[in-house]
Parts: C-alpha cells; sequence; structure tokens
C-alpha cells in the first residue's frame, strides 16, 4: 500500500509541475514582459513604443524651434589638410 501510495504521490508532482511549466509558467511570464515593457515605455517616453506606431504609417516630427539652439561661431576649428604622399 506504501509504494502505490508513493507513486501516486510521484505522478501528481510529475502531472503537476508539467502542467505548470507548459501552461502557467509561460503565462506568468507574459504577463510580467508586459509589466515590466509598459512599465519602461512610462518611465522612458523618449524611446518609441513598436505597439503605438502601425506599420507603413509616416510620421513627422518637428525638431523644435531652431533659435533655441545656441551654437556659438567659434565652436570647432577649421583646420587645413594637406594632402601628403
Amino acid at each position: 500500500m506504501g509504494l502505490i501510495k508513493f507513486l501516486f504521490i510521484v505522478l501528481a508532482f510529475y502531472l503537476f509541475f508539467r502542467v505548470f511549466t507548459s501552461v502557467i509558467l509561460p503565462f506568468i511570464v507574459r504577463r510580467s514582459v508586459c509589466r515590466f515593457q509598459k512599465n519602461f515605455y512610462e518611465r522612458n517616453p523618449h524611446v518609441r513604443n513598436p505597439e503605438q506606431e502601425k506599420e507603413g504609417k509616416v510620421t513627422i516630427k518637428d525638431p523644435g524651434n531652431k533659435e533655441e539652439v545656441n551654437i556659438p561661431k567659434d565652436f570647432g576649428e577649421y583646420i587645413d589638410y594637406e594632402d601628403v604622399n
């Protein structure tokens, strides 16, 4: 009787883990990934969310006022280039 009870418990654990890893675990992982992805895109709005934009849709983003960009006139240096053979 003890052997049958032991085999039944082992079989029950085997079936539980088999169902858990094939059905329940992928559901939990998929849900967690979606939650983390949503949280990431909320914290980083400058990153493009591939789900929001449909393929083939053309969007033009305004770079902003060009007056706001303050680049000094002496920014960088001009260096003469001389070809040396």
